[in-house]
């Protein structure tokens, strides 16, 4: 496999949309590209802050790091597919211990001897790209206070100082973008994301259509349904009402993500894995003997506990309900159109049959939108078992679809 590796790229100050600032703003990346085949550009070498795997502590170490003024260029002949993660993954799209190692490498989709393949880390999440673990991130405070009618009530506590800045879809794809500028890459054969990287990649696509010849998104939708937007509201309140967030919300988080991982799943499949199965060592059918989906729930609670922070599932989780392809950015020019017509390239929408979280209809419906007003664009759908999650289970379904996206 041609060589891999992580980098950060460290640009200016970045104004989000709900108005707090970053005094700067670091991107987290991985990298596969054909032309790089050991070591790393003498450019990019310098020892540079990081942060540990939590996102939690600084240490030191040397890594691969980018300036907008490093002189770094990876414009050139070979091109460059964009890959965007989802809620809680990482900018690892391959490789070893890659989230998508399966559609990401030699002769795969993501042919890492053809395409060089970028994906960051999102804004506002735990794993080396600018987030609420970093002690400088903006709080809540630091945002206008909200004007509320008289006689109602915020959807917020009153802690709003332990709250992270609000991030939205916009803010992470405009992050993005600064970061390919930082690289060089002016122009990107395709970006693909699934879910919330769906999301970010619809946003990109819209805040730079010239750049982007192939758009794919994935299980994900035009803005966020009042379903996702209702549960993801239980999930940050259960996180806010731990008495040991924002630094020991273990409990929060863990019930936070065991809510979450059955709107990822579905009863199918759910059935098949763990059905009414119970877990050995009680008399048959005692009352207290817990069922196997029970253990399968806390054990994905307890995962994500080892791996997240409980603020950065909070910035998540709002990027996740603020998305809105129709709400115009504040930086941009108003005189300018903001509908599908703005948009080009390729699409090609995919959508999951027994999806919970994101109907697959939001994904068809966008597709027969693009159509009508011109674009090149197509509707593929997985048909899986397993809900939402299938864009990362079924890979005999998924690669010849990418495949032909790519071509």
């Amino acid at each position: 496999m041609p060589f891999c590796t992580e980098f950060e790229v460290h640009l200016p100050p970045f104004v989000l949309e709900a108005g707090a600032s970053l005094r700067s703003l670091t991107m987290h990346g991985w990298i596969s590209t054909p032309g790089l085949t050991s070591g790393v550009p003498a450019e990019w070498a310098q020892r540079v802050e990081g942060r540990d795997h939590a996102g939690e502590q600084l240490v030191r170490r040397t890594r691969p790091a980018i300036t907008p003024d490093a002189g770094v260029s990876l414009a050139g002949s070979i091109p460059t597919v964009l890959v965007v993660h989802a809620l809680t993954g990482d900018h690892r799209v391959g490789g070893e211990g890659g989230w998508w190692s399966e559609v990401c490498g030699p002769g795969l989709p993501l042919d890492t001897q053809r395409f060089r393949v970028i994906c960051f880390n999102n804004l506002g999440s735990c794993y080396g790209s600018s987030g609420p673990a970093d002690s400088d991130f903006p709080k809540l405070t630091d945002e206008p206070e909200p004007r509320v009618a008289p006689g109602t009530r915020g959807a917020w506590t009153p802690r709003r100082d332990h709250v992270p800045a609000t991030i939205t879809t916009w803010d992470q794809a405009r992050a993005i973008l600064q970061a390919l500028d930082a690289l060089g890459v002016c122009s990107v054969h395709a970006v693909i994301g699934g879910s919330v990287g769906g999301m970010i990649t619809l946003c990109l696509a819209m805040l730079a259509p010239e750049r982007f010849e192939r758009v794919v998104p994935i299980a994900a939708s035009e803005s966020a349904s009042p379903w996702i937007i209702g549960f993801n509201h239980v999930a940050r309140q259960t996180l806010l009402a731990d008495p040991g967030y924002p630094h020991d919300a273990e409990q929060g988080l863990a019930l936070a993500r065991q809510l979450a991982h059955m709107t990822y799943r579905a009863e199918e499949g759910l059935t098949q894995r763990q059905g009414r199965g119970r877990v050995p060592g009680f008399a048959h059918d005692a009352p207290q003997q817990p069922y196997l989906v029970q253990t399968y729930l806390t054990y994905q609670g307890e995962r994500l506990v080892r791996r997240f922070d409980a603020r950065a599932y909070i910035s998540q989780l709002d990027a996740m309900d603020h998305h809105d392809m129709w709400r115009r950015p504040p930086h941009l020019n108003e005189v300018e159109p903001w509908d599908l017509r703005r948009l080009r390239g390729r699409y090609l929408c995919i959508g999951i049959d027994s999806d919970a979280l994101y109907l697959p209809i939001h994904m068809e419906a966008l597709a027969d939108q693009l159509h009508d007003v011109g674009l090149s664009a197509e509707y593929a759908e997985l048909r899986s078992k397993h809900g939402h999650d299938g864009f990362l289970l079924e890979f005999d379904q998924l690669k010849p679809i990418l495949f032909r996206a790519l071509q």
